[in-house]
């Protein structure tokens, strides 16, 4: 579980690429915020996550919308229990 513990925000996370990171960030331990425009899909996914053991939320959110890309940045962790935090640079996978 090479992302234990740690909290990671996944938009368009509803189908396709986005999909396949959410679980695959999910099954190396990741808490997971799902994201995008479709709810029904995005809870597909957060129920997805939750039937194989892992943890995640679903955030209705267009990241076109500052708005809601700020409210996605804000609520994630508080959701799972911490506090904000920001990070730069490109995200990646431990090796």
């Amino acid at each position: 579980m090479k992302l234990k513990d740690q909290v990671a925000i996944i938009t368009g996370a509803t189908s396709g690429l986005g999909e396949a990171a959410a679980l695959l960030f999910a099954e190396e331990g990741a808490k997971v915020a799902v994201s995008g425009r479709d709810e029904a899909r995005g809870r597909k996914v957060v129920s997805a996550i939750a039937s194989a053991s892992g943890t995640a939320i679903f955030i209705r959110a267009d990241v076109r919308i500052a708005a809601d890309g700020e409210r996605l940045v804000a609520w994630t962790p508080r959701a799972f229990g911490g506090r904000e935090r920001s990070d730069t640079g490109s995200p990646r996978l431990p090796s």
